[in-house]
């Protein structure tokens, strides 16, 4: 295992107090604690953005998020001390199988999120599972013999299609200054520069060219430590497994300093790293290469995974909640129906009209009254002209019949 020169290991977090202000609304109970980022009504704790968790203030995530407790059976991030790691190449195989996908972005808890379609897919101890999104962080979240890196990426590979609840397997993929070259820095900087440098929950789908897919990000090597964890912020999820690539990816400085302006000054979207709790042990594959052995067809995965209908919960409306994730594909279908009903009444209205001739009649009857008008009034003008030549009187029009008259002579 090779060692890769990065930055020290940092002071450890002070312990910060919790304002006065920031305290839990009483209408928030612990079933609000949602999967993904937090819950919708979470205390103000020194954030960028009013109502959701910071980082800044990690040491108060658990007193509204038990699960990330600092005493957790399970817990992340945790320094990787290679000296510890126990050898597991048989029994961890990981093989991937990504394709080409799409790009969507938002920003949620100060956190750069990127969310694909379901195209990519990893088998992992005979648990298939596919690639729902990706996170950005500055530094890295977790360290190497206690060294961090410039950032880190996580593949998110979930059990669950719609959120995080339900956990998975994260894939790390860490990132220091090097080259302004490379399939790593091709493929973010189809994107990076329009990602939000504010919260952006809603996502926002990005133009990306027909072959850009996420294994750009991977290293030469795929030797990889693994442990079993937790998502590393709230709620904390213990449910989590991380394989960090051992190999560090080069990427340019220019998508450092982007990604430090999107977080802000002196901002870092990071948990401290964690005591590794007892009984959880770093394991390392050795091998250079994806396992080729276990079979990735079609049809095995089709064989392994059963689909799940995931029907949102109608009041569970968050920042992150499934209305607002698929708020563009939701739009597009409504307006794509609109356009389709339009188009078959405008063919069933014209059929109608072809059919019974309507539009000959219309016009038909446009032209008799036009030529009876013309008629009439020619008539009229004709009159004139014989009472101004002749003398007389020009002709009136005779008054309606009189019903009391008509009456009074019946009478009589």
């Amino acid at each position: 295992m090779g060692n890769v020169k990065s930055n020290p290991l940092p002071e450890p977090e002070p312990e910060l107090t919790l304002p006065p202000e920031a305290t839990l609304p009483p209408e928030a109970t612990a079933a609000e604690e949602i999967d993904d980022t937090g819950p919708s009504v979470a205390p103000n704790i020194g954030l960028k953005t009013t109502g959701l968790w910071s980082f800044d203030r990690s040491n108060d995530w658990s007193k509204y998020y038990p699960k990330c407790d600092k005493n957790a059976p399970l817990t992340a991030p945790l320094n990787i001390d290679t000296s510890l790691v126990a050898p597991c190449n048989a029994l961890c195989r990981l093989s991937v199988k990504y394709e080409p996908t799409t790009c969507s972005i938002s920003m949620v808890n100060n956190i750069p999120t990127v969310t694909f379609s379901p195209n990519c897919i990893v088998k992992f101890k005979d648990d298939f599972l596919y690639l729902r999104k990706m996170t950005i962080h500055y530094t890295s979240m977790h360290t190497v013999n206690n060294t961090y890196s410039d950032l880190e990426i996580m593949l998110y590979h979930n059990r669950n299609p719609i959120n995080d609840s339900d956990g998975g397997i994260i894939l790390s993929i860490l990132l220091n200054k090097g080259e302004d070259y490379g399939t790593a820095n091709e493929f973010l900087n189809e994107f990076i520069n329009q990602m939000p440098a504010n919260e952006m929950p809603i996502e926002k789908d990005v133009q990306v060219s027909d072959s850009w897919c996420p294994d750009q990000l991977f290293p030469s090597s795929k030797s990889f430590f693994y442990y079993d964890g937790a998502l590393p912020y709230p709620p904390c999820n213990q449910n989590w497994t991380f394989i960090i690539f051992e190999e560090i990816v080069p990427i340019s400085m220019n998508i450092i300093d982007t990604v430090k302006y999107m977080l802000g000054t002196n901002k870092k979207n990071i948990r401290p790293i964690q005591k590794t709790p007892k009984g959880v042990t770093v394991f390392y594959n050795s091998n250079t290469q994806f396992d080729g052995v276990q079979d990735m067809s079609s049809a095995a995965v089709s064989a392994a995974i059963t689909p799940v209908t995931t029907t949102p919960a109608a009041l569970n409306l968050g920042s992150k909640s499934w209305l607002k994730q698929n708020i563009y594909y939701i739009k597009g279908i409504v307006i794509t129906i609109i356009l389709i009903l339009m188009v078959y009444v405008a063919i069933k209205f014209a059929k109608i009209i072809v059919e019974n001739d309507l539009l000959n009649s219309f016009i038909i009857r446009q032209l008799k009254k036009k030529q009876g008008l013309e008629y009439s009034k020619s008539q009229s003008d004709m009159a004139t002209q014989q009472a101004a030549e002749y003398g007389g009187v020009a002709p009136v029009e005779a008054p309606p019949p009189n019903n009391n008259n008509n009456n009074n002579n019946d009478n009589n």
